[in-house]
């Protein structure tokens, strides 16, 4: 009996091989046909391979020239890890390839990933979501690439929010970002950083302002493999989280009550309103 052909599509995470998750792992060991993008992927990731199992580089195919191995899954109950860079969910073509998968009567599943923009936040030891500076961060790349921008989601008006942004696939155009930013409202001093091939050999990451980005960038020649990550959180101190403090309370905790009090006093200062006792 053939067995039942399956297609997994794997998050690889941002580059370095012992970023990949224990799933992804095991799910790339157990694949009979590995398929990797040479141009996106660290090559170490292939260490998890079984000997013997089928490794096809997709860095020069179209998704026509890798539709042939899902139809040959499908046909011989193969199982099949598709490699993806950085997490599947973000930008990675996941969803067409999905669709065909499913078309073809393939059952598919998704291993999420490290995203590049958590990598970063990482290497350059920031929160991106700092107390009382950031609560959001947008994930975006900049309009005007080779797939069109849905309207509404121009740079400049996610801009206007003041939060933490990451923008991905757009250091090709830095002088654009950066005045995109700008008349979006990020003050010229709001802090930035670049990061190239983060977490590969060859990383670069550097720290500027969004008013330094574009000569950052060009000083450097970058142009691809580079993520942008700015706000204020990237540089916020003093800030505390109400999640450890002694006055806040959960299921498992209770709230020391002169903590409370005190939280609830700070509360009642920035909206105005009377604190209740």
């Amino acid at each position: 009996m053939t067995s039942e052909a399956k297609v997994w599509f794997v998050g690889a995470g941002p580059g370095a091989a012992d970023l990949l998750t224990l799933r992804a792992a095991r799910v790339i060991a157990e694949a009979d046909i590995v398929i990797w993008a040479a141009s996106l992927v660290h090559a170490d990731v292939l260490a998890h391979a079984r000997p013997g199992a089928e490794i096809v580089d997709s860095s020069q195919l179209p998704i026509e020239g890798v539709l042939p191995l899902y139809q040959r899954a499908a046909e011989q109950g193969l199982t099949v890890a598709r490699i993806h860079s950085g997490d599947p969910a973000l930008w990675g073509a996941v969803q067409e390839q999905l669709d065909l998968c499913r078309a073809l009567g393939v059952t598919v599943e998704i291993v999420p990933g490290v995203s590049s923009f958590t990598a970063v936040a990482a290497i350059v030891g920031r929160e991106l979501t700092v107390p009382e500076i950031a609560q959001s961060v947008i994930l975006t790349r900049l309009e005007g690439g080779k797939t069109p921008m849905p309207p509404g989601e121009r740079v400049r008006d996610f801009a206007r929010h003041g939060t933490t942004m990451a923008l991905f696939l757009s250091a090709a155009r830095s002088g654009q970002v950066q005045a995109e930013l700008l008349t979006g409202g990020y003050p010229s001093d709001t802090p930035a950083v670049v990061a190239y091939q983060a977490t590969w050999p060859d990383e670069l990451v550097l720290r500027c302002t969004v008013g330094t980005l574009e000569a950052t960038v060009k000083q450097h020649k970058l142009w691809k493999h580079t993520l942008f990550l700015v706000g204020p959180a990237l540089a916020a101190e003093g800030t505390r989280s109400h999640l450890y403090h002694p006055g806040h309370f959960h299921t498992f905790r209770r709230a020391e009550p002169a903590a409370r009090a005190e939280l609830r006093r700070q509360a009642s200062a920035r909206t105005g309103e009377t604190a209740t006792p």
